[in-house]
């Protein structure tokens, strides 16, 4: 029974679950927290885990509720729930390379197939180069050999309807977006971002299509052997050599070993000191940039002039993690 990962955060969730007691190997009891269980005898404990099929699953004897182990954390802990299910996401891609023989050629699927909704629009390297969402690009300075990543969509919002129906309603002002994929290692499509080409707001809309996954950007194309760098956005991940962009998700955490995160470079933001702190608290390896770096981000470094791979070798000498790590934090924050 492959179940570590649901063990591991029904341990971390037990200080909020009450009367949490091991009754043996498999069975764990509280009192059910989607009921209350009983109100007039605080003691009474009819909620319980155990093993069903290959894996764990919660049953209240009070209500006859029923739910998996991610149900529950997300009832209990949404914010848990998130780790929860990127570490699970995260593990399903390490057990794929795991598993892959030496020497034998992997046949690629077709990434984005006749079925997706990406077939019925166009790649931005597609369009003419004297088309207007190119521009965009070309004035973003997003190299042309990443162009096919990105997609056109010249009505977003109908678009999306077509797939998701009444997601937007139909009275809707539509306008023309940059569709930016999010692919699972198996190149599935689990969701998108659409980026407003002007002043249009939100800047940023994010729809996931399969809701139990992650908001990371890139999953289809990193190397799981190489150090995973992860920045902020999925624009910023285009510029680094297997970069990934939590797109969103401040409170996932991406449980690779040899994960490297870097936030924006923003040293009087509470909330990305907040984010910083918690990282290396959490034992992962963080980008501190030195004082020479003045620009917020990745693409604001490649439009001050400086290459990608002068970048990444900033990021490679200035990755720091535990004692070290807080260290550099206290020199580099401004609040």
């Amino acid at each position: 029974m492959s179940n570590y990962i649901e063990l591991k955060y029904l341990n971390l969730l037990s200080p909020q679950l009450i009367k949490f007691k091991r009754k043996n190997d498999n069975l764990w009891n509280f009192r059910c927290p989607f009921c209350g269980d009983s109100q007039k005898d605080k003691n009474k404990a009819r909620g319980y885990v155990f093993p069903k099929e290959g894996t764990y699953i919660f049953k209240c004897h009070n209500c006859g509720h029923g739910a998996s182990i991610g149900n529950l954390i997300k009832e209990i802990d949404p914010t848990m729930y998130q780790e929860y299910i990127t570490e699970r996401f995260v593990s399903k891609g390490k057990r794929k390379t795991e598993k892959k023989k030496p020497n034998i050629k992997r046949v690629r699927k077709k990434k984005y197939r006749v079925d997706s909704p990406l077939a019925s629009i166009k790649k931005m390297s597609q369009l003419k180069p004297e088309h207007p969402a190119r521009k965009y690009l070309e004035k973003r300075k997003i190299p042309s050999s990443v162009h096919y990543k990105l997609f056109y969509a010249p009505k977003f919002f109908q678009w999306v309807n077509s797939f998701m129906p009444d997601k937007f309603g139909s009275t809707i002002h539509d306008e023309p977006r940059l569709v930016i994929p999010f692919i699972d290692e198996h190149e599935n499509l689990i969701g998108l971002q659409g980026r407003a080409f002007g002043k249009s707001l939100p800047k940023y809309i994010t729809i996931m299509i399969e809701e139990d996954a992650p908001k990371i950007y890139g999953l289809d194309t990193i190397d799981w052997k190489k150090p995973i760098i992860i920045v902020e956005g999925p624009i910023d991940s285009l510029f680094l050599d297997n970069a990934i962009a939590m797109a969103g998700a401040d409170t996932a955490r991406f449980s690779a070993e040899n994960a490297v995160y870097c936030y924006d470079n923003e040293p009087r933001s509470k909330e990305i000191v907040r984010r910083m702190e918690k990282t290396i608290d959490d034992g992962y390896s963080i980008v501190i940039f030195p004082n020479s770096i003045k620009e917020k981000d990745i693409n604001d470094m490649v439009l001050a002039g400086r290459d990608p791979t002068e970048i990444q070798r900033v990021i490679s000498n200035n990755t720091f993690k535990g004692l070290s790590a807080k260290a550099k934090l206290s020199e580099w924050k401004k609040i």
